[in-house]
């Protein structure tokens, strides 16, 4: 299984070409971020979805 993440440094660039893109980095996290950061991440897609 090839699971490759992208250094957030592309992420970074790739968000300063999306006029209304939000880049959120969570520094201790991995791929499990989303369960890392349950309560945080529930709150971003929320927001998002919301909008």
């Amino acid at each position: 299984m090839h699971d490759v993440m992208l250094p957030a440094h592309a992420s970074y660039v790739a968000v300063q070409h999306l006029d209304s893109a939000t880049l959120i980095l969570y520094s201790d996290a991995g791929h499990a971020f989303l369960f890392q950061h349950a309560k945080t991440f529930a709150t971003e897609v929320t927001n998002f979805l919301a909008a």
